[in-house]
């Protein structure tokens, strides 16, 4: 690293120096003409470079990723040239150079020193690299847990369809023979008559819990056929204006699913409408669910338990659910969930 010994440091009291070599975050200050003049003991442990080889030298070439430094001498050059402020006082996240080439994330301030003659720009740095590996853990761990819920709702429906179901089917079907067996005026005829209609419900129900669960279309079939059996189970007439044919993650459908059904029984229990119409569509890397319906309007937020939960798993995965409900202009439910591969 060439070391520029006619570059002058920023003269600073000795007192000050040591406070700001005290300090935890980096701070770089920078003239006009883009070259740095203070690089304190954090700034030296971070990037990687000794005050005297920083000092001097041009901050973009020092400090600033090849990708980025036309940005940063571009919005140098148009502040000085009058133009309003791109970063200044605002607390942004970019990326750092280190001495040995290596690229990590940082969070930066910058502000112009007031009345300093000449310009003085002063930079506030802290690495983040550990804060953004956690933040991803802490991402992959949502989403696992998401994954592993999903997982348990197949086996679930699973074992009701292939256990309790199949038994009540084939205890439906034993009752039929014997009823089959005993005339119509024999006093057990009604009796098994009861006994197979409250069978038939029982069967209705746990096929309806099932469904409930985990619809066993959505895992063989993918979003359209499981929208389109829940389009004709709705109490009120469902369009389905656009729906893809490709499959997608099991977590993307299953959340896409029960968001549609989650705002279906919205609409139903309380829109007062006389149709819903749902859209799915592929959006720059997000798969966006939303549904409309031409009810009343005027639903107060995402308030509803429902919609809560359905909340807290589009943001496990990256994604946001949002509502718009003006009153008497009917209600759009919009979930954009992240499916880039």
């Amino acid at each position: 690293m060439t070391t520029h010994p006619d570059s002058p440091a920023l003269s600073l009291p000795p007192e000050l120096h040591a406070v700001l070599d005290a300090a935890l975050d980096c701070v770089v200050a920078m003239g006009a003409d883009g070259r740095v003049v203070l690089f304190n003991a954090a700034a030296q442990r971070t990037f990687g470079y000794t005050a005297e080889q920083a000092v001097g030298a041009d901050m973009a070439e020092l400090l600033v990723p090849p990708s980025l430094r036309a940005r940063h001498r571009d919005g140098v050059a148009r502040h000085l040239a009058g133009g309003a402020p791109a970063v200044l006082d605002r607390r942004i996240e970019i990326t750092g150079l280190r001495a040995d080439g290596s690229e990590f994330p940082v969070e930066l301030t910058v502000t112009r020193l007031r009345g300093a003659e000449p310009v003085l720009f002063v930079a506030y740095l802290r690495d983040i690299t550990d804060r953004k590996l956690a933040e991803a853990e802490l991402k992959a761990s949502r989403i696992r847990i998401v994954e592993a819920a999903d997982a348990a709702r197949r086996r679930i429906e699973r074992d009701l369809h292939d256990g309790a179901q199949q038994r009540l089917v084939m205890l439906a079907l034993q009752l039929r023979i014997a009823r089959g067996r005993v005339g119509d005026g024999d006093e057990s005829a009604a009796l098994l008559d009861e006994a197979l209609a409250e069978l038939d419900g029982a069967t209705a129900e746990l096929r309806e819990l099932a469904r409930g669960i985990h619809p066993a279309v959505l895992t063989e079939g993918g979003l359209h056929p499981a929208l389109r059996a829940l389009a004709a189970r709705s109490a009120v007439p469902v369009v389905l204006q656009e729906v893809p044919d490709a499959r997608f993650a099991a977590s993307v459908e299953a959340t896409a699913y029960f968001v549609v059904a989650e705002a279906l029984t919205n609409v139903a229990r309380h829109a007062c409408a006389e149709r819903a119409t749902v859209v799915v569509r592929e959006e720059a890397g997000a798969l966006v669910v939303e549904v409309r319906d031409d009810g009343c309007g005027g639903a107060a937020g995402a308030g509803g338990t429902g919609l809560r939960g359905l909340d807290d798993r589009l943001a496990a995965l990256g994604g946001r659910l949002s509502m718009q409900s003006p009153s008497g202009e009917g209600t759009t439910i919009r979930a954009e969930i992240p499916c880039a591969s």
